[in-house]
């Protein structure tokens, strides 16, 4: 399983199969997806399996008729200077009431399963997990108070061994319109 790839800005795969319960953009309940729409830098550390610190970029858009956001990134993953392309996709499911987050590297690596969450509105954090079949993860995502983006990620084998860990953090390098619908009062 490679969830070494995984990002928050990590993101879920047969959108085909998703069609009929996505909600378009307007409708995510939380402002999630609009949230992410922007330029990134983001600072990302593993833990496990190899300790290691690396940054990157993202450039998040809407496409697919606002259904979708689509991160486009540059990181140093391997630390050996060259830049690994990343591409992930996140999208809202009226139907399930829940998130899902699909990533694609250029080197072909793809996550085994999406990412699914859901959005904890008191703790103002999303609750991120994905199953293989065999190798399960969890994590976090985090908007701060101070329009930073920080997120956690962990992946245990079926022996409940930690396989992977990693955490980050993004913070927005340019302020860009979200492309939501504004409500105006009078």
């Amino acid at each position: 399983m490679r969830f070494s790839a995984l990002l928050p800005l990590v993101l879920a795969c047969l959108l085909s199969a998703l069609a009929p319960g996505l909600a378009r953009a307007e409708k995510d309940p939380h402002g999630i997806l609009a949230r992410r729409v922007g330029v990134w830098n983001a600072t990302v550390n593993i833990k496990a399996p190899v300790k290691m610190t690396f940054k990157g970029q993202e450039k998040i858009g809407w496409v697919l008729g606002h259904n979708y956001v689509l991160g486009k990134g540059f990181y140093d993953d391997k630390g050996d200077g060259k830049k690994t392309e990343v591409i992930n996709l996140m999208t809202y499911s009226e139907k399930d009431k829940r998130y899902y987050i699909w990533e694609f590297k250029a080197n072909g690596d793809v996550q085994p399963a999406p990412l699914t969450g859901t959005w904890d509105e008191e703790k103002k954090e999303m609750t991120l997990k994905a199953n293989d079949g065999g190798n399960s993860g969890e994590g976090v995502w985090k908007f701060e108070k101070d329009g930073s983006f920080s997120w956690s990620f962990e992946v245990k084998d079926e022996n409940d061994k930690t396989i992977f860990s990693m955490d980050g953090s993004q913070v927005k390098a340019e302020k860009t319109d979200s492309g939501t619908k504004t409500k105006t009062t009078k």
